[in-house]
C-alpha cells in the first residue's frame, strides 16, 4: 500500500487549527481577506456607479420583483403581473430582490443601479468566503489566498467542460464577471458566496457537536436556500462529501446530525420555499431541454458512482488529511453534472451546465492545496520565484479582467431600447389589459411598468404548468402561419390575453421567440409597431378577466398540446356569446377582486387569474367553494339569480400560513441558540459543587 503523501496528514496542532490563533495570522488573514475582496471590487466597481442595460438579461426581472414587492416580503400577497398572477412566493427567491429594494431606498438610486451593486456584492463575497472557509481549517493563509486568487481570475471550466468551442486560452477568461454582469447568475453566484460558510459550520458540526456550530451551519444553509434554489442543492453536495471524510466510526450520528440541520435550515426558509413550490419546481425542470430524467441520466449515475467508488478505495493511498480528501471528492462530485452533459450528452440533474460555478471553487481548493506538497519540498528559492510568478500572473489577469469589464458591460440609457418604448406604450395605452409579451420584452417590462402579462416570470419556478404550455403554443401553434395564428390566438383569448407583442426578424428583442412572427398580419389588428416590433390587439367581447358562462362551458381537461384546442373553442365562443350577461372586473389592492354581473342556476363564473388555495370568494352572505378549470384559472358557481357582488380576498392559505409559522418558530429557537450557548460555555467554567467542598 502506498503511503499517504507527506505533509498532508493532520501533522500539528497548528496545522489541525485546534489551537487558537495568534495575532500575526489573523492580522496577515485579514490583510489576504481584504486584498481579495478590494482586488475583485476594482474590477467589477463600475456597476456600482454607472448604469448598464444589458437587455438580453433578466435583470429587469429581479428588478421588477425589488420594485413592486411592497409588503411582500412579510405578508402573503397575490403578484398579478406575470402568467396570469402567481403568488408572491413563487417570483423568485427572495434575498437579491430584498437587498436590491433594501440599497434602491437607502441610496435613492434606481432599482437597476441597486441591482448592479447587488451583483457586485456576489461577485466579491465567494472569493473571500472560500478563503475564510480554506484557512480556518489548514491554518494556512499563504495557501488559501492562493486558492481565492486561482478562483478569482481563472476559468478552469472552459477546458474541462467548454460552454462553446474549446480553447485553452478560455483558462484565462473572465467568465464569472461575464454570467454575473451580463447574463443571468446574480442569485446563483451570491448563493456561492454562502456555501463555503455552510461547509466551514457543517464540518465543525460533525466534529465538535456544538450547538453554536450547528446554529451557525443552518443560518448559512438557509441564506444560500433562500438566495437561489442551486443553494440547497450544492449544500447537499458538500455535506455528502463531509459524511464521507469526518469521523466515519459515528457516520449513523453524522447523518441524523446532518438530516436535522438541513430540516432546520428549511424550516427557517420555509416562508418562500413551501412545498408546492418545490413541486412546482420539479414539475418546470422537466420542460427545459437540460431537465428531463431518461434512461440516459440512469447511465449518468452509474457512472458517477462507479467513479466514486474508484476514488474513493485510492483517496486515502495518496492522503490521509481529511480537507484534501474533501476537496477532491466536491471537486469530483460538482464536475460530474456538467462534464456528462458536456461529453456525453447525459443529464444527471436539471440545468447540469449552471453547476459550473460550483466546479471551479472546488478545482480550486484542490488545485492549491493538492500542489502543496510538491511546492514545499523544493527548495526556498524556487518557492519564491513561483510565487513570483503566480503573483505576476495574477497581476495580468487582474488588469486584463478590468480592462474585459469596462468593454464588456452595456452602458446606455433605457429609454431607447425596444423592451421600455413597448412596455410604456401598452401601459399607456392599454391600461388594465393582459398582454403577451415576448422574450427580453417580458423580463423587462415590469421594471418600468405595473403591466400585466400572459407571461414574465421565471420558467424554472412557473407556478401553472398548464399556462406555460399555452405560452408555448403562442409562439407555436401548428406547421403553418395560418394554421398556428388560429391556435394561437384561440389559446391567448382562454387566458384574458387582450393583445400581443411580437418581434419581428429585424427587431431588437433578443429572443425572437414567435415561429412564424407574420402569422398574425391580416388577422389581428395592429395597434403598435416600432423597429420590426409589433403590438397586435385581440379582440374580445369585453376586456374584463371575470365572464359568466354556462357551467357545460367550463373547461375540465387540461389541454394535452397546443392543437388539443376543442374545450378551449367551446370557452371561448362562451365568452363572446351576447346573450350571457358582462361581469365587471376591478382589483382593489393585490389581494382582493371585486365582480359585478349577474347570473343565474346553472352558470358559472370564469376568471381568469390563476387558481390557488389562498384565494377565498364570498357573494353576499354565502362563501361558495372555489375551483380550477382545466386550464388552472378560477371558476365558481355564484348560486345567485339575478344581480350579484362577488369578492375574491387572497390570504395565501393554510400551507403559506403553516410555512410562514414554521419560518418564526425556527428564528426564535435560532435566537434562543446563543443564550443556551453562552449558558453552557459558563457552567463549563465554574467548579463542581462537590470539588468546591473538597477544596
Amino acid at each position: 500500500m502506498n503511503s499517504p503523501v507527506p505533509g498532508t496528514e493532520p501533522g500539528p496542532k497548528r496545522r489541525s487549527g485546534e489551537t487558537s490563533i495568534g495575532w500575526r495570522e489573523a492580522l496577515f488573514a485579514a490583510a489576504c481577506a481584504v486584498t481579495l475582496a478590494w482586488m475583485n471590487l476594482y474590477i467589477s466597481r463600475d456597476l456600482v456607479f454607472v448604469q448598464a442595460a444589458p437587455m438580453a438579461s433578466m435583470h429587469g426581472f429581479w428588478a421588477a420583483i425589488a420594485r413592486w414587492a411592497d409588503g411582500s416580503w412579510f405578508t402573503p400577497n397575490w403578484w398579478p403581473y406575470w402568467d396570469c398572477g402567481i403568488p408572491f412566493e413563487f417570483t423568485y427567491a427572495p434575498v437579491v430582490p430584498a437587498l436590491t429594494a433594501l440599497i434602491a431606498a437607502i441610496s435613492h438610486s434606481t432599482h437597476i443601479l441597486a441591482f448592479q451593486s447587488v451583483t457586485v456584492l456576489a461577485y466579491c463575497l465567494a472569493p473571500v468566503t472560500l478563503f475564510l472557509m480554506a484557512w480556518l481549517w489548514t491554518r494556512s493563509p499563504g495557501y488559501s489566498f492562493l486558492a481565492g486568487l486561482f478562483y478569482s481570475l481563472t476559468a478552469p471550466t472552459r477546458i474541462l467542460a467548454p460552454d462553446d468551442a474549446f480553447l485553452w486560452r478560455g483558462f484565462w477568461d473572465a467568465r464569472r464577471f461575464y454570467l454575473a454582469s451580463v447574463w443571468d447568475e446574480t442569485p446563483h453566484a451570491l448563493a456561492l458566496g454562502f456555501l463555503p460558510l455552510a461547509i466551514l459550520f457543517l464540518s465543525l458540526s460533525i466534529r465538535k457537536r456544538r450547538l453554536i456550530y450547528c446554529a451557525a451551519a443552518a443560518v448559512s444553509i438557509a441564506a444560500a436556500t433562500l438566495t437561489s434554489v442551486f443553494g440547497p442543492t450544492t449544500a447537499a453536495m458538500a455535506a455528502f462529501c463531509l459524511l464521507f471524510v469526518l469521523r466515519r466510526q459515528d457516520y449513523q450520528r453524522n447523518i441524523l446530525l446532518t438530516v436535522t440541520i438541513g430540516a432546520y435550515a428549511y424550516a427557517l426558509s420555509a416562508r418562500f420555499f413551501p412545498p408546492t413550490l418545490l413541486h412546482a419546481i420539479r414539475i418546470a425542470s422537466n420542460r427545459g431541454e437540460d431537465g428531463n430524467w431518461s434512461v440516459g441520466s440512469l447511465t449518468a449515475l452509474a457512472i458517477v458512482v462507479l467513479g466514486w467508488a474508484v476514488l474513493w478505495r485510492y483517496l486515502p493511498r495518496w492522503t490521509s488529511d481529511w480537507r484534501l480528501q474533501f476537496f477532491a471528492l466536491f471537486a469530483y462530485l460538482t464536475s460530474c453534472p456538467p462534464m456528462l452533459a458536456t461529453f456525453l450528452n447525459r443529464h444527471l440533474i436539471p440545468q447540469p451546465n449552471r453547476y459550473k460555478l460550483e466546479m471551479e471553487l472546488a478545482i480550486a481548493l484542490l488545485a492549491v492545496f493538492g500542489a502543496r506538497y510538491w511546492i514545499e519540498k523544493t527548495p526556498r528559492a524556487v518557492k519564491a520565484a513561483l510565487l513570483f510568478l503566480y503573483l505576476a500572473l495574477a497581476g495580468e489577469q487582474v488588469a486584463s479582467f478590468r480592462h474585459y469589464a469596462k468593454i464588456i458591460v452595456p452602458r446606455g440609457d433605457f429609454q431607447p431600447t425596444i423592451e421600455y418604448r413597448a412596455a410604456t406604450w401598452a401601459a399607456q395605452n392599454l391600461p388594465g389589459v393582459r398582454i403577451a409579451m415576448p422574450g427580453s420584452i417580458a423580463q423587462w417590462t415590469n421594471a418600468f411598468t405595473q403591466v400585466q402579462q400572459f407571461s414574465g416570470s421565471s420558467w424554472s419556478m412557473a407556478y401553472n404548468s398548464i399556462q406555460q404550455r399555452g405560452f408555448d403554443a403562442a409562439f407555436w401553434g401548428g406547421g403553418t402561419p395560418e394554421e398556428d395564428a388560429r391556435v394561437s390566438v384561440a389559446w391567448l383569448k382562454a387566458y384574458g390575453v387582450g393583445a400581443v407583442c411580437v418581434p419581428g426578424p429585424k427587431s431588437p428583442e433578443y429572443w425572437k421567440p414567435f415561429v412564424h412572427p407574420e402569422k398574425f398580419e391580416g388577422v389581428l389588428p395592429v395597434v403598435w409597431r416600432a423597429d420590426d416590433t409589433t403590438i397586435y390587439q385581440i379582440p374580445g367581447r369585453t376586456a374584463s378577466l371575470a365572464h359568466v358562462v354556462s357551467e357545460s362551458a367550463v373547461i375540465r381537461d387540461s389541454p394535452r398540446g397546443p392543437s388539443d384546442k376543442g374545450e378551449i373553442e367551446r370557452y371561448i365562443a362562451a365568452l363572446d356569446d351576447p346573450s350571457l350577461p358582462p361581469a365587471e372586473f376591478q382589483w382593489e389592492g393585490r389581494n382582493r377582486i371585486r365582480i359585478q354581473t349577474a347570473a343565474h342556476p346553472g352558470q358559472a363564473i370564469s376568471v381568469q387569474v390563476s387558481y390557488h388555495p389562498g384565494w377565498h370568494v364570498t357573494v353576499g352572505n354565502r362563501h361558495p367553494q372555489l375551483q380550477t378549470d382545466g386550464l388552472g384559472l378560477i371558476w365558481f358557481r355564484p348560486e345567485c339569480d339575478g344581480p350579484c357582488v362577488v369578492r375574491m380576498d387572497y390570504d395565501g392559505g393554510w400551507e403559506l400560513r403553516l410555512c410562514r409559522w414554521m419560518g418564526y418558530l425556527a428564528l426564535a429557537g435560532l435566537l434562543l441558540a446563543g443564550p443556551v450557548w453562552y449558558v453552557r460555555q459558563h457552567r463549563k467554567g465554574l467548579p463542581r459543587a462537590g470539588a468546591a467542598r473538597t477544596a
